[in-house]
């Protein structure tokens, strides 16, 4: 098999999901090597190396299964000097100097909060991450920036009609520059709504994705508030008030990013 079909072949394996998170990597020169965590099939590893993004990687999972499974598409891809695999609960079994960058991608954000909770990515020699989580994107957000975690990148993505919203962070880097992209964000709130209701869209939806104004983050939030306005309409106010609340608040955010694109 070729170079070319080869790169071909992996890419058509791999979800538009999986396919972005890893090209996320890309400009900031080649890696050394990556910790695929979680790596089921071991693609994103293969991808990375194969596309010379990193020029190896260590794909890691906590399940036999999955791990056998990517043992065998490495070899496939002859790849075998180039990407190791490794059992793994999270990041436990990843030591100090070994990979100088990260992907975890398709878990759930309290999951991946608890996976960086045990281990110190500067320490361990980690300069850049891409994080995808699957849920509680909020939370997720709200604890990278309570760590001193450097958003530098963002993006939307549809994929089989779900919306994914991975993370390029710096770890360790806090706020760069003296006007930080989420400042900047913040800012253009200026009118529409106050500053906490703005720091919430921001942690919700990606300041980075907000500054774009990306078409994929108008159509997520034309569909959310579709649905939010018809769970509205079938609660009622004084028996339900916190639900009610929430909801209310949410389309107050949605309608105040909404505001950006017109």
């Amino acid at each position: 098999m070729n170079e070319k079909k080869s790169l071909d072949d992996v890419a058509v394996k791999m979800s538009l999901r999986l396919r972005t998170v890893a090209d996320m990597l890309r400009g900031d020169g080649a890696h050394k090597c990556t910790a695929d965590v979680g790596c089921d099939h071991g693609y994103v590893s293969i991808y990375l190396v194969q596309n010379k993004i990193s020029e190896s990687a260590i794909a890691m999972d906590v399940r036999k299964g999955p791990l056998a499974m990517a043992e065998s598409n490495i070899r496939e891809y002859s790849l075998e000097k180039d990407i190791q695999t490794r059992l793994s609960d999270g990041l436990t079994e990843l030591h100090e100097d070994e990979a100088d960058s990260l992907v975890i991608a398709g878990m759930g954000g309290k999951l991946m909060i608890s996976i960086l909770e045990k281990k110190d990515l500067v320490g361990l020699g980690i300069k850049t991450a891409v994080l995808q989580p699957q849920s509680d994107i909020c939370l997720f957000r709200e604890y990278l920036r309570d760590k001193g975690f450097a958003i530098i990148d963002e993006r939307i993505i549809l994929d089989e009609g779900k919306y994914y919203f991975p993370i390029k962070v710096s770890p360790g880097d806090g706020v760069s520059g003296s006007f930080s992209e989420l400042e900047k964000a913040i800012a253009l709130f200026t009118g529409i709504c106050d500053p906490d209701m703005a720091l919430k869209a921001c942690n919700l939806y990606g300041e980075h994705n907000i500054l774009r104004r990306d078409p994929l983050l108008k159509d997520f939030l034309l569909h959310g508030r579709e649905v939010d306005e018809s769970i509205l309409k079938g609660l009622d106010e004084r028996e339900h008030s916190k639900r009610y609340l929430d909801v209310k608040n949410s389309l107050d955010i949605i309608s105040a990013v909404l505001a950006l694109f017109d």
